[in-house]
């Protein structure tokens, strides 16, 4: 009997102290407080940062493996110089709706479709100056940029079908 009211008063005064202890804890806010905006790492998140980055790198290294001319080189070097010149008062007025779109939440109808007129008008500035590029390289150099393309292409394939199939394991 002893033995039974010593445990239970144990296991008393351990709920006790354990209640104790986490009133003295200080409350830690777990997520944003109300009225507060978190803040992403210089402005974007870093997947697409990455993204971006990954995609330029590849675009380089893709043209490496072209071996083009230097004067190739210097031509495309001017014709993206040139694109991004004629493209960059489109790319800042996209730039600051989006901005707008994130700090204030909604757009005005004016606002959605002058976006959507940005983004096709990019959109078909960088496919004229993928054509002018294109336009440079010689036979050889076009069945290579084809090759790529097509082997690109079956990866995605794979990439995506390897993607449903665990997707369908998932759910089974």
């Amino acid at each position: 009997m002893r033995k039974i009211f010593s445990s239970a008063a144990l296991t008393l005064s351990l709920a006790a102290s354990a209640v104790v202890y986490a009133q003295e804890q200080p409350q830690q806010p777990t997520g944003p407080q109300a009225g507060q905006q978190t803040e992403r790492p210089f402005g974007l998140g870093f997947k697409r940062r990455g993204r971006r980055h990954a995609r330029r790198a590849h675009g380089r290294q893709f043209m490496r493996g072209l071996e083009l001319t230097d004067a190739q080189r210097e031509q495309m070097r001017a014709m993206r110089q040139s694109t991004r010149e004629t493209t960059q008062a489109k790319r800042q007025e996209l730039r600051q709706l989006r901005q707008a779109r994130r700090q204030g939440g909604t757009l005005t109808a004016e606002q959605q479709a002058r976006m959507s007129q940005l983004r096709e008008e990019l959109h078909a500035a960088r496919e004229q100056s993928r054509t002018r590029m294109l336009g440079v390289l010689t036979p050889e150099q076009l069945a290579k940029v084809e090759a790529a393309r097509q082997e690109r292409k079956a990866r995605f394939q794979e990439f995506r079908q390897r993607r449903q199939e665990r997707r369908q394991n998932r759910q089974q």
